[in-house]
This record gives structure tokens, C-alpha cells and sequence, in this order.
């Protein structure tokens, strides 16, 4: 299995940078795992002090301040832990999650044993210090996509079954929770874009390629601990689809990442005239660019998460009643 793929096959025509803040949030984060994620099983939290979290904030979002950078994380820390705790959970437990979360990041308060949640006042702070109140509820709503997905997964999850590739890559844009990463490459600009702007049916799509060229990335690296256990993943939809072998599947995948990319350099070469807002524009998706090769970059050189032992979600699993 392990030589079935080239972990070099992956390659972006633009380059990519890392966050001078990364090293100091690695130990910010170690402090939150020390602290007030200490709850969590003590297995998972070793692995995720191999994740790299704050070098996975640094290399996607290179050019954030420290402050930018710290919201980043927190964000990165409770959606990881939630994502890889629930990712096989009920329509009910994740409509609880859900509902409390958005309730939560828009000024509700969180009862002391709320354990999920409690980050996240802090986290609403963090953000409404790069955004405003009207960014705020877009990253809401990115949120709330998010968990759509997470529910139109499940039924396919419980029961292994494949769905067809369509219906697979219209909940994958979803369920891999990069929209609200979008916003936050957006934000950082320090200029909050009008509906108007991001409406513009060039940077929808610039969006939505950026979410589906991370979830292939994401697919390409985890194909070989998901394979027999999930059926969620572009290389087994592919090799599934195909009924080819799994060399074929990989090579496949990369194909369907490869004019993902493409699409993405002609949109990104060819950006209309904003006017005033030309500028940040620009900014914006040379931000999403940058995302995209760092999460590269990241898998490459500062994560665990994909090699054999390294994912915690069979530790976080476990867990799961937190939610209720």
C-alpha cells in the first residue's frame, strides 16, 4: 500500500511561504492542549502534538499577523478535534453540535459543561478582531455548510456504500470545512470585501476550486488509512467507480486535482476589474494560492497526520457522548 502512490506527485505553478508566528503558535497550542483540551483522551492528545497545527495556520496563511494567526489556530484546534470525534456520529448528535456552535461563535455563552464549546467565546473574539460583526456571520454560514455536509455523509459512512461521484464532490466541497478558511483568507487582507464582490461568479469559483483542490490533497494523502474503513475519499470513489486497481485510482485522482488546478491558474491569471476593490481582491486570491501550496508544504514537512498511528480519531471516537 505504502508504494501504491508518489507523495511528490502534487505539484502547484505557484509557490508558497511560511508564517514567522508558526514556531510560537506550536506552543501556544501545546499550552491548549495542556489546558483547557486536556479533557481529551490522552492519546489522542500526543497525536495531535505531531500534528503541527500551528505550522499547518503558518503555512496556509503565511501572511497573517500574530493575532490573525492565533484566531487561525484556535479555529484549526477545535475544528480538528471535532471533525476527527464526529466524523462518524448521528444526524441528531451533529444537529446538537451544530446548533450550539453557531449559537456560541454569535455571543451566547456556554455552560460549564459544555466542554465542546468552550473555546469557542474566545475564538469569536479572535475573530471579530480581523472582521467585523457582517464577516463574522459569512464565516457563520461557511460553518453551517460545513456541518450540511458532515449529515449527507453519514448515511453513506454507516453503510459503506459509495455514492456517485457527483453527488461525492457536491458534499465534499462542503464536509471538508475549507469555506471558512476562505473567509479567513479573505479577512486577513484587512479589508472586509462587499457580498457584492465575493458574489462575482469568478471568485465563487476560485472558492469553490480551492475547496475542491484541498480535499483532493487531503483525499491523495489519506487514501491509505481510509481504504476498507471509509468511502468518502477521491482515490477510492475512483478506484470503486472504475473498479481499477488502487495505482490506477491514484493516477486517476491526480488527474481530476490537475484541471481543478488548472482552472484555478487560468481564473487567477485573468481576474476581472474590481475597481476599488482590484486591490484586495488580488490579495485575497493570491491568499487562496498560497493556502493551497502550504497545505502541500505542510503535509511534506511538519505533519504526522497521515503516516500510519498518526491520525487520532480511533482515540477521539470514543468520546463521542461530549457531545450531549
Amino acid at each position: 500500500m505504502k508504494n501504491a502512490f508518489n507523495a511528490n506527485a502534487l505539484h502547484y505553478p505557484f509557490g508558497y511561504a511560511t508564517n514567522p508566528h508558526a514556531e510560537n503558535m506550536e506552543l501556544k497550542i501545546r499550552e491548549w492542549l495542556a489546558g483547557p483540551y486536556s479533557y481529551l483522551p490522552e492519546k489522542a492528545i500526543k497525536k495531535y502534538l505531531h500534528t503541527g497545527v500551528g505550522h499547518a495556520g503558518g503555512c496556509m496563511f503565511p501572511r497573517a499577523s500574530n493575532a490573525q494567526l492565533t484566531a487561525v489556530c484556535r479555529f484549526y484546534v477545535w475544528a480538528f478535534m471535532i471533525d476527527d470525534t464526529f466524523e462518524f456520529a448521528t444526524v441528531e448528535e451533529l444537529e446538537v453540535i451544530r446548533h450550539r456552535s453557531l449559537e456560541v461563535l454569535r455571543g451566547s455563552q456556554p455552560q460549564p459543561d459544555e466542554i465542546l464549546y468552550q473555546q469557542l467565546p474566545l475564538l469569536r473574539q479572535d475573530l471579530l478582531s480581523i472582521g467585523a460583526e457582517i464577516w463574522l456571520e459569512r464565516f457563520c454560514h461557511s460553518l453551517n455548510g460545513y456541518f450540511d455536509g458532515l449529515q449527507q455523509e453519514i448515511p453513506y459512512r454507516k453503510n459503506m456504500v459509495f455514492p456517485a461521484f457527483d453527488e461525492f464532490v457536491t458534499i465534499r466541497e462542503q464536509s471538508v470545512n475549507v469555506y471558512p478558511l476562505v473567509d479567513l483568507a479573505q479577512a486577513i487582507t484587512g479589508h472586509i470585501l462587499p457580498a457584492g464582490v465575493l458574489e462575482h461568479p469568478v471568485l465563487q469559483r476560485l472558492a469553490q476550486l480551492t475547496c475542491r483542490i484541498l480535499s483532493w490533497s487531503n483525499d491523495y494523502f489519506s487514501a491509505h488509512l481510509e481504504q476498507g474503513n471509509d468511502v468518502l475519499n477521491l482515490v477510492l470513489i475512483l478506484q470503486h467507480e472504475r473498479n481499477c486497481p488502487l495505482e490506477a485510482a491514484y493516477a486517476a485522482a491526480i488527474e481530476v486535482h490537475d484541471r481543478d488546478v488548472a482552472t484555478f491558474c487560468l481564473l487567477k491569471q485573468a481576474l476581472p476589474d474590481f475597481g476599488l476593490y482590484t486591490a484586495p481582491v488580488v490579495d485575497y486570491v493570491e491568499n487562496l494560492a498560497l493556502m493551497i501550496h502550504g497545505y502541500l508544504h505542510w503535509t511534506h514537512t511538519f505533519t504526522e497526520r497521515y503516516k500510519t498511528g498518526g491520525h487520532p480519531s480511533a482515540d477521539l471516537k470514543k468520546g463521542q457522548s461530549l457531545a450531549v
